[in-house]
């Protein structure tokens, strides 16, 4: 039976110590970049887990990226102070920079390497003990539940998102202040919003949709106030059959905080949505883009239901060469240079 310690933000040395000692007849579970951890003297103990990855001193790291360029370097330095690991050389485990108290003092007292894992979903500390069963011999609990760090592979170019985590991809992008790719297996998840989901996010997720066919990508759409299970309006049908888009299988669905977190890019059609994003799910925020921004325009889409055919017209080819900047972003990402229409 592994014991439970609570973390003590004034002490994280003291918990550190326990931990150390704890090591030595197994792993341990520790609140720790945006998620919890298991940290263990050898990677070995970490089977089963994402990783295994190495926690370093500031010295170390700053040895492992003295080749990199500045001042990108002093971006990558700045992003790795938050819940992220990264592989910094081919082949070779990735790292995370010891930034948090905890974290620092457990490098300081193994006197050695401190080897991490991250288990694939956000778990509960005593579930994830309960999951590891023998191989844990101390609990830390105390932290924030969460995904983990996010993973990224600095030995490319673009660099690569390969782990899913608490920072999503377009806060690494504006950071790092370039494009990140998407790695094998994910990808990239967009969510259109308006009010009904009825018109202008039925139709803007299905253009995004036919732009992105054949890539690694998933558009969704919902409205922060639909009449859940109604379909598209009529005009919106027939404008989109116009261009030979199909859209009578769509059905409105309520805007939920799931849906915010899961998405990586919130498109919206004013401000309204944005502010309505904002209190359901602050952190969604930081995603979320007014969908004319892409065109050039700080403006809103214009509602145009209950009004004349020709105001759905003007709606759908005022949202498509927005939605084809989208695309042409997106596909990049998974590594499409071409945009095709």
């Amino acid at each position: 039976m592994p014991k439970f310690v609570r973390i003590q933000p004034k002490n994280p040395a003291g918990v550190a110590g326990q931990v150390v000692v704890a090591l030595g007849h197994g792993a341990a579970v520790v609140p720790m970049l945006g998620g919890y951890c298991v940290v263990a003297h050898k990677p070995e103990a970490l089977v089963g887990l994402d990783g295994p990855y190495r926690l370093v001193s500031r010295e170390t790291f700053d040895l492992e990226v003295a080749g990199m360029e500045m001042p990108f370097r002093e971006r990558v330095l700045e992003l790795m102070q938050g819940p992220v690991v990264a592989r910094f050389r081919a082949g070779e485990p990735g790292l995370a920079l010891a930034s948090e108290p905890l974290a620092r003092a457990l490098v300081e007292n193994a006197g050695g390497d401190v080897w991490f894992g991250v288990p694939s979903e956000s778990a509960e500390p005593g579930e994830l003990a309960d999951e590891l069963g023998s191989r844990v011999s101390v609990v830390v609990t105390g932290g924030e539940v969460g995904p983990g760090p996010t993973g990224l592979d600095f030995s490319l170019r673009p660099v690569v998102f390969d782990r899913r985590g608490k920072l999503g991809i377009l806060e690494l992008e504006q950071q790092l202040g370039e494009l990140v790719r998407m790695g094998p297996g994910l990808f990239f998840s967009v969510l259109v919003v308006c009010t009904g989901n009825s018109c202008r996010s039925p139709m803007a997720h299905c253009l995004l949709a036919h732009l992105l066919d054949g890539v690694a990508a998933d558009v969704s759409s919902a409205g922060t106030d639909a009449p859940v299970g109604r379909p598209a309006t009529e005009e919106a049908v027939g404008v989109l059959r116009e261009i030979g888009l199909d859209l009578t299988g769509h059905r409105a669905q309520q805007l939920s905080p799931t849906m915010l977190e899961a998405a990586d890019l919130i498109l919206v059609m004013e401000e309204y949505h944005r502010q309505r994003i904002g209190r359901m799910a602050p952190a969604a925020a930081a995603k979320t883009r007014l969908l004319l921004s892409y065109a050039g325009r700080e403006a809103r889409v214009e509602d145009p239901i209950g009004f004349s055919i020709e105001c759905y017209r003007l709606t759908r080819d005022i949202m498509k060469p927005a939605l084809e900047q989208v695309a042409a972003e997106v596909k990049r990402r998974a590594g499409i240079s071409e945009v095709r229409s």
